[in-house]
């Protein structure tokens, strides 16, 4: 066998193969063997037909059948002899079978994209230090009294002022039009509502709005206008004037809880206040641990990538741009993003996607090279145990989930999401951290 290799563009590879007529003629012996057993021609009992006439009668089935054992063959050794990592077969062309039984062909491959490891060893992680500070407890527990403050009337005879919270009925126009007709990507909130919380402050709602209800006292009605700001993402809507009408229909007064044993035991029950202050300590020391963690992961990664420059399989961005778009869109629907607003800033979703995607790529191959030189791989007990945790995500038999990803050819993903993680384990294990002084 013969093969001539030539490298192209996106990680494309051709193999020009040639096959001598001995390799070809096995095959073809082989192949035109089992017809003989089983053939049923006139004049001969089975398997007793004389292999020419074998030949001629079946000639156009033993020959398919000759390339499609010979392709897949001769491929899997010239992948093998040629050291290729190959990612999928994309075509067979140009199939010749010459009279002599030699044969020639070329198969086209989608490969893993070329490029040198960088030192992935030793590699120097600052971390933050997850110390956590008497202040930041504190502040813990204050947020936790603002999330149980209660509010009452005010009785005090006297008008707005700022930082009060205020409930308010308004209307918003744009030359005679409510804001959401003059402007439709707006939306509802900008042209009106009722019984509506603002605490006043500079930047409430829009700026100047709070101070133009300064001194209001309830059910006092202000007309006024708000120049819209001009980083407003609204497209047009930049300097537009909007009137307002106002109507104060109550002052609240804010009330914190006192710090003390009985607001702890509502928060947990049965706590004292030293007890949730040290509740409070274990959680923010978890969550700042689980931080640094992440922080560190992703630096080891950082600084492996910016080293590794490669091209990558086309449709595979293609493909996982388009996934990760799909991600992106079902996210701001969720978050109420307006369709509109999503097609108006279109492209650079698009190309937030293709980049996330070609970055995740580049990762995924970076740590199986990286794994293909450590010799890391997945065990059996950790792809169980991957299969059972997936199971139970979505809330299915493992067995049945499992026949699932094999129907769909994702076991193959499932295996390679616990080799990537073993890797960045193992990077981890071999980086140096250095940490950062406690942040004031």
């Amino acid at each position: 066998m013969n093969v001539v290799i030539e490298t192209l563009p996106n990680c494309i590879t051709t193999l020009r193969i040639e096959l001598g007529s001995d390799q070809v003629n096995r095959v073809w012996n082989a192949v035109t063997a089992d017809y003989t057993k089983f053939a049923k021609l006139p004049g001969y009992r089975p398997g007793k037909a004389p292999q020419a006439v074998v030949e001629k009668k079946f000639k156009k089935q033993i020959r398919e059948e000759l390339e499609k054992k010979l392709l897949s063959e001769s491929c899997r050794e010239a992948i093998s002899e040629k050291k290729l990592r190959v990612l999928s077969l994309s075509q067979i062309d140009d199939v010749e079978l010459a009279e002599d039984k030699t044969m020639k062909f070329t198969a086209t491959l989608v490969t893993h994209p070329e490029f040198e490891l960088p030192n992935y060893k030793g590699i120097v992680v600052p971390m933050q230090a997850t110390d956590v500070a008497d202040a930041e407890i504190e502040e813990a527990l204050e947020n936790l009294r603002d999330q149980a403050a209660d509010f009452a009337d005010l009785t005090e005879d006297r008008g707005a002022q700022m930082d009060d919270f205020v409930v308010v009925d308004y209307r918003g126009t744009v030359d005679g039009k409510t804001v959401e007709e003059a402007f439709p990507k707006a939306g509802k909130p900008l042209s009106g509502n009722d019984d509506f919380w603002i605490q006043m402050t500079p930047e409430a709602f829009f700026p100047g709005y709070a101070a133009a209800l300064v001194g209001c006292r309830i059910g006092e009605t202000r007309t006024f206008e708000i120049e819209v700001p001009a980083e407003f993402p609204v497209e047009g809507m930049s300097g537009q004037k909007i009137e307002y009408v106002v109507t104060l229909k109550a002052i609240k007064l804010k009330t914190l809880p006192a710090l003390d044993d009985a607001f702890a035991s509502s928060v947990a029950k049965g706590k004292t206040l030293e007890e949730l202050r040290a509740m409070a300590r274990e959680e923010l020391g978890r969550q700042k641990t689980e931080e640094a963690e992440k922080n560190k992961r992703a630096s080891i990664m950082a600084q492996i990538l910016s080293q590794v420059e490669c091209e990558l399989p086309v449709d595979m961005v293609r493909n996982h741009t388009r996934r990760i778009l799909s991600d992106i869109v079902r996210e701001n629907q969720a978050r109420g993003v307006a369709e509109e607003v999503m097609k108006e800033n279109e492209q650079q979703i698009l190309g937030t996607a293709s980049q996330g995607a070609r970055e995740q790529l580049k990762a995924t191959f970076v740590l199986l090279r990286i794994a293909e030189v450590e010799g890391i791989r997945p065990t059996q007990l950790e792809f169980t145990h991957r299969i059972n945790q997936l199971a139970n995500r979505y809330q299915m038999a493992a067995p049945k989930l499992l026949k699932e990803l094999e129907k769909r050819g994702a076991v193959d993903q499932v295996t390679e999401e616990i080799l990537t993680s073993k890797v960045i384990e193992f990077l981890v294990t071999q980086s140096i951290v250095t940490t950062l002084p406690v942040q004031e």
